[in-house]
């Protein structure tokens, strides 16, 4: 039996498609007839193929159904890479042509009520699965782009973080007390370091006892928590309007994903005012300066106060910044854990832990003020490890 080659199969039924229609019948049925009419014979296999390229999302699908890969990126119909397992592949698939690849983003963007094309042709949209999908079109590339964050259904147990080395034994002790204890915590890196991972991973250590308010711009943390209210951005409230109305809901705590606007003063307010040991996210690299003076751009856009007064305000209201970075072969590490001592003249600030030579050290205990504030918030004597006191091993 002759090799079918599945691209002149898909042209020869999506021109029949075109011309005549399913008439009535539905289009699975219609597509399985013409195919085999085309191959002049029955062939489930190659059904399938064609009803997934013309009815589905054509060859990435099962690359959505597969758990290792977190990323897909189609560079136009012809090229489509993968990160799986943290590391950036080349994949052999490829879609028939570019107007497979447009039929493909019409029908998420259909799905979601939204539309794509030449006069609009940037778009966000999320798949029935939670992932996240961006679409370019032409004119303003010179062919489809598709990329997509799948939803990551995996929260990631304190031991898997422990086996893959993204942190100590004694990070977790650290990481519960000052979860517990009520830090005000930043979470920083780059695209795709692991932010958001780990902010879910700190989430399983708050009390089942709090009520907590999650805002997103995508829901991405689905936290496993008794009493928590999730709520997502869209173009009639955004991420300021969403953490100024969370103040109105009495929440013992408030999550944010990522700031990048107002709402990050909205956050610090929060955070000084009754809301302690909150947690964000900020796109930010591997300085105390930088990350502070990332938090300074997007506070700014509040309106009001200096950049002076914003860097002050930053500093005595974030305890710690946790720095979190995607190496080379893939891994994520925390990479430095800072406590936030206050303003002088800047940021004043001391490493706890840093990852140096394939290995997390603890450099320096916490501050006195921050062990005081740990231990009254816990009720209980923090855990006896360097970072609490006990003798730092360099």
């Amino acid at each position: 039996m002759p090799a079918v080659d599945i691209r002149d199969v898909v042209t020869a039924v999506r021109r029949r498609l075109a011309e005549r229609g399913p008439a009535g019948e539905p289009a699975e049925e219609f597509v399985r007839k013409e195919v085999r009419a085309v191959l002049g014979r029955a062939d489930p296999a190659v059904e399938r193929e064609v009803l997934c390229r013309l009815l589905g999302l054509g060859p990435i699908e099962p690359l959505l159904a597969d758990p290792e890969v977190s990323e897909i990126m189609v560079n136009g119909p012809h090229q489509i890479y993968v990160e799986r397992n943290g590391a950036i592949e080349l994949t052999g698939l490829s879609y028939t042509d570019g107007e497979e690849l447009m039929n493909a983003i019409y029908r998420i963007m259909q799905f979601c009520g939204r539309r794509i094309n030449f006069s609009s042709p940037l778009e966000d949209a999320r798949l029935p699965d939670g992932s996240r999908v961006n679409a370019v079109v032409p004119p303003v590339t010179d062919y489809p782009v598709l990329t997509i964050r799948k939803f990551v259904r995996k929260v990631f147990r304190t031991a898997d973080l422990l086996q893959q080395g993204s942190i100590s034994p004694d990070m977790v002790w650290f990481f519960e007390a000052a979860v517990k204890g009520k830090a005000n915590t930043v979470v920083c890196g780059a695209t795709s370091s692991g932010k958001t991972t780990f902010l879910r991973w700190l989430t399983t250590f708050l009390p089942k006892s709090e009520r907590i308010i999650t805002i997103e711009d995508m829901r991405e943390l689905n936290l496993d928590h008794p009493h928590c209210v999730a709520m997502e951005a869209t173009d009639k409230a955004d991420i300021h309007r969403l953490t100024v109305n969370a103040l109105r809901m009495r929440p013992d705590r408030i999550i944010i994903g990522e700031v990048r606007g107002a709402e990050a003063f909205e956050l610090l307010q929060a955070m000084g005012t009754g809301h302690e040991g909150s947690l964000t996210t900020v796109h930010a690299n591997y300085t105390v300066s930088e990350a502070v003076h990332r938090l300074i751009r997007a506070m700014i856009r509040a309106g009001g106060v200096t950049a002076e007064e914003l860097e002050y305000m930053i500093c005595e209201t974030i305890e710690l910044f946790v720095f979190v970075k995607r190496l080379p072969d893939g891994t994520r590490r925390v990479v430095r854990v800072a406590e936030v001592e206050g303003w002088k003249d800047g940021p004043v600030a001391r490493d706890i832990f840093i990852f140096r030579d394939g290995t997390h050290r603890c450099v320096s205990p916490v501050s006195g003020k921050l062990a005081r504030k740990l231990r009254e918030n816990m009720d209980a004597e923090l855990p006896d490890i360097p970072a609490f006191g006990s003798p730092v091993d360099h």
